[in-house]
């Protein structure tokens, strides 16, 4: 993807203000798999959190009141680091085989009942179910909490419409 298309996620007021300063640190090259999760998130933030609202509006009043330093804060992609340690990715680990298995159980034990696409849906949805419960331990490791609810819980309810209409339709 284009940095100005990534740049049209955010809002108009954020743009005017750190759009050139955007493009500058994302540059022309490819951007990983983190920046990609870093850019997706900043956008939310920027669209839902009043505190990037209120900077920017600062921002425009006062053309030095530090936007920079609220850039860098917003856009972490500019390191490459890993953000995450080794209990983070052992916490997310766990995670993903604690939920598989559980999820893993209650479709043999829904099998076992009667319900059988039930059962089916709770299987084959287990390993992103899991994955998706595990990202705030690592991928989203750092990124605002409501860039993560949005992810997060946008994944999940996209993941239950499909396994509710697989066992609709089946």
């Amino acid at each position: 993807m284009k940095p100005e298309t990534l740049l049209r996620l955010y809002p108009a007021e954020w743009r005017a203000r750190y759009g050139e300063e955007f493009l500058a640190i994302l540059g022309s090259g490819t951007l990983s798999v983190q920046q990609m999760v870093d850019v997706f998130s900043g956008a939310i933030d920027a669209w839902l959190s009043p505190d990037v609202h209120e900077a920017t509006r600062i921002d425009s009043l006062e053309p030095n009141a530090g936007g920079s330093k609220m850039l860098k804060a917003m856009l972490a992609c500019e390191g490459k680091r890993t953000r995450y340690t080794k209990r983070d990715s052992l916490v997310g680990s766990g995670v993903m085989l604690g939920v598989t298995i559980l999820l893993c159980w209650l479709g043999v034990v829904a099998k076992h009942s009667g319900w059988t696409a039930a059962g089916e849906m709770m299987v084959s949805m287990a390993f992103p179910v899991s994955l998706t419960l595990s990202m705030p331990f690592w991928v989203m490791k750092g990124q605002p909490w409501k860039a993560q609810v949005v992810i997060v819980g946008g994944t999940l309810v996209l993941l239950v419409v499909i396994g509710w209409l697989s066992y609709a339709f089946s």
